[in-house]
């Protein structure tokens, strides 16, 4: 039963029916209402009409005042309903009355007499309804009055009973009411059965079709039976369904082509080393391939809905797995994503995975689609080339420093024999103060040349702190001339050039001196039989590239180099370069020497500092006249240059501050010590880190440390491990490093440390002391904030 009722509920036929019934229902009853609306008022309006005219009779004196008297008459007048006819005076007196009883009498004795409705000021005729214990009755009240006259002189009261015609008017609703019905009834049955006929056949006929067609018998045809809408309708069904079945034939088609397809991509995929991967619009793994199956189980089980950062890969920095993951949330490509994983047998290996954004036809994302492969072999194969090339430079190095081993050692066996002589000198005329002062002036200074001769080979050896300032180039080129002359081996000829004004630039001294000395042995190099080397240094102005004459052959210079520059040129009588190899000489490993004779970086260390330094190099050659090496740096203000540290410091005396000087080298900590002492600080020392952090957590008890001096590299914990424990125990302590054998530079000493105190072995006392004195400055200053 209850499938029945759904039948019938739900078929388009009841519904149809239903709507026609609600349909012709509100309109018979918007229609009947106002015909019922309509014949009350107008019923209303002629009972009033009614029980008005006998007043106005009276009034126009076309009917007589005793008529209210005569039962009969108004019977006539006012039908069988009338209930009371009454005369009234201006007094309240009845005059005449249909009950001869009130006769004479005063209205206050009629019951239920609206006494307030006659006043001397009634100008009109009134009528009102009242509610009385028989029911509704209409009551009209007259105003009499006589010629001229300002005031009624009498008042004519009807009253007639409205229950009868109520009545009439429910039996004329009820009989509207009922053909309404009938109405209703027989125009809905017509009208049904025209849509039946006309409609819904037609409309059960065609939703017949349809089921057919989704069960799939789509050879059935509708027949159209007219040129209405719903033939329209059955021709289109028609066409859609000739349609549909060319579309599922070629869907069966496109299916089959497809499932090859997916064959040959399955066995691509199983034989390729590359993976393919897919993930969805929520950013999961929807599909990968066999080989990434491989690699996510051995790990993080199947990567079957996981996103990338839950499947146990590692990118090599924090840096790039945060720019991958927000590249995926802005639906962004991204190409070459490196990762990496161990491997059950403890072997690190590397991937990089590819993928592009997918998105539907209205714009909507639907996920991404991309590849990866295992670049483990390139990367080994990248590491052992560093660790070749890293091999290869310090290779270079050594023959170069192997070149300058001669020269150095006769530049120190000079020194140390004039400071031996001296010495011995000086002691032996001890009780002559002159003298012994003369002798220890030129121990200094000896001991000052040996000094640079060390720092000439650390720069070479990049193993000191690079620290860019402005640089006198002519002064830098002089300070070279001993070590070159010797490096020459005194079968060159060297000419060093200066220009008339000083020139300066803003680099390394150290890398600077290091660039002349590489193009100085390469020049040597290039005169086997002697010749000259010749060192210059100029200015020079590079006008912008829009104002370079365009006819110019000779213009050498970069597109973006414009300004001043300082130009440092190296120019010898070699065997030149020849023109083919010219473009080359710059390139890595590249190198015309004869195997175990150069590792050919020592041109591409020059290019590479000079281009860092904001510069460029120009080369000029000659096959067997020679070659010209010129070096263009940025040009500096000469105001800017700093004084020599020598020059700045004099004699900084200490207050009773306490430093502890840490070095494990004995007569360094005794040299410091007397230096500090001797200017009136409180020195202590230790012979290492671990002795120094004892030595610092004791005395917080006494007389606490302001200042820890200590050495870089030492063995144990080293001066930057000694100073992060300290400063992390006591945030207050000052450091000052020293060291004359930096083994960390100064980026990777400022990323651990931050802003620190540098003094560099061998010092003087003086600047030991303003070492100590800066150091103090900057406690101060820090425990102000």
């Amino acid at each position: 039963m209850k499938k029945l009722f759904d039948r019938l509920f739900g078929s388009l036929v009841f519904k149809i029916g239903i709507a026609i019934v609600i349909v012709e229902t509100i309109l018979l009853g918007l229609f009947g209402g106002y015909y019922v609306q309509y014949f009350g008022a107008e019923i209303d309006r002629r009972i009033a009409e009614q029980i008005s005219a006998p007043g106005r009779l009276i009034q126009d004196e076309q009917l007589k005042i005793s008529v209210i008297s005569d039962p009969k008459q108004l019977e006539l007048l006012l039908g069988p309903h009338l209930r009371e006819a009454m005369a009234i005076g201006f007094d309240g007196t009845i005059y005449h009355a249909m009950d001869p009883m009130l006769i004479g009498s005063d209205i206050a004795s009629v019951p239920d007499f609206p006494k307030d409705r006659l006043s001397a000021d009634l100008r009109n005729q009134v009528l009102f309804t009242t509610d009385g214990p028989d029911g509704r009755n209409m009551v009209s009240i007259t105003p009499l009055f006589s010629l001229n006259a300002n005031q009624p002189f009498m008042f004519a009261y009807f009253k007639v009973s409205t229950v009868g015609l109520e009545e009439s008017q429910r039996q004329m609703q009820s009989v509207l009411l009922i053909g309404s019905v009938l109405c209703i009834l027989m125009t809905s049955g017509l009208i049904f059965l025209f849509m039946q006929q006309t409609v819904l056949r037609r409309l059960i006929t065609a939703a017949q079709f349809v089921s057919e067609i989704q069960f799939g018998k789509l050879s059935a045809r509708l027949k159209p039976a007219g040129r209405d809408e719903i033939g329209t309708l059955e021709r289109g069904l028609n066409t859609m369904a000739e349609s549909l079945e060319r579309r599922t034939n070629q869907h069966q088609i496109a299916q089959e082509a497809l499932r090859d397809s997916e064959e040959r991509f399955r066995d691509f995929t199983l034989s390729s080393a590359d993976w393919y991967w897919e993930m969805g619009a929520d950013l999961k793994i929807a599909f990968a391939s066999y080989k990434f199956y491989q690699l996510i189980e051995e790990l993080n089980g199947s990567p079957q809905g996981q996103s990338f950062d839950k499947l146990g890969l590692k990118a090599e920095t924090d840096h790039s797995w945060n720019s991958l993951v927000k590249r995926l949330e802005s639906h962004l490509a991204f190409q070459n994503f490196e990762f990496s994983w161990m491997s059950r047998d403890g072997q690190k290996h590397f991937g990089r995975i590819n993928g592009v954004p997918v998105f539907d036809l209205d714009g909507s994302f639907k996920g991404y689609r991309g590849t990866g492969s295992d670049v483990t072999s390139q990367h080994r194969a990248t590491e052992e080339q560093q660790a070749l090339q890293r091999q290869l430079a310090t290779s270079q190095k050594l023959e170069a420093v192997g070149q300058m081993a001669g020269g150095v050692a006769h530049e120190f066996n000079n020194c140390l024999a004039g400071i031996l002589s001296f010495a011995e000198v000086a002691r032996a005329k001890i009780d002559d103060p002159e003298r012994v002062k003369e002798y220890l002036d030129h121990v200094i200074s000896l001991g000052e040349r040996a000094t640079s001769v060390a720092d000439q080979l650390l720069m070479f050896s990049r193993r000191r702190i690079d620290q860019p300032t402005i640089v006198q180039v002519d002064a830098a080129i002089s300070e070279m001339e001993k070590l070159l002359v010797t490096l020459l081996e005194h079968r060159i000829e060297l000419q060093i050039w200066a220009n008339d004004a000083p020139l300066y630039t803003r680099v390394d001294p150290t890398q600077l001196s290091a660039c002349i000395l590489n193009l100085a042995i390469n020049a040597r190099d290039a005169m086997p039989d002697g010749g000259t080397l010749q060192i210059s240094c100029y200015g020079a102005t590079v006008p912008p590239a829009d104002e370079r004459s365009p006819d110019d052959e000779d213009d050498i210079f970069p597109k973006a180099a414009a300004g001043d520059y300082v130009v440092v040129t190296v120019q010898d009588t070699g065997t030149g370069i020849p023109a083919d190899i010219l473009g080359n000489i710059f390139e890595p490993f590249f190198s015309t020497k004869e195997p175990g004779k150069g590792t050919g970086l020592g041109l591409s260390i020059v290019h590479s500092w000079v281009e860092e330094s904001n510069g460029f190099i120009d080369v000029e050659s000659v096959e067997g006249e020679g070659t010209t090496f010129s070096i263009y740096l940025p040009r500096s203000e000469a105001g800017k240059v700093k004084a020599s540290a020598l020059q700045e410091i004099d004699y900084f005396p200490g207050n009773g501050e306490r430093v502890l000087i840490v070095d494990d080298e004995q007569s360094l900590r005794t040299t410091a010590k007397i230096i500090l002492e001797d200017a009136g600080f409180d020195a202590i020392v230790a012979r290492s880190a671990e002795e120094a952090l004892q030595i610092i957590t004791e005395s917080q008890k006494t007389d606490r440390i302001d200042v820890i001096l200590t050495d870089v590299v030492m063995t144990g914990l080293s001066g930057p491990q000694l100073a992060i424990e300290a400063q992390r125990q006591y945030p207050d302590l000052a450091v000052v490093f020293m060291s004359g054998y930096p083994a960390r530079t100064r980026r990777e000493m400022e990323k651990m440390l931050g802003d620190y105190i540098f003094v560099k072995k061998p010092f003087r006392p003086a600047q030991l002391q303003k070492a100590i004195h800066e150091a103090l400055a900057y406690k101060t200053e820090r425990q102000r904030l």
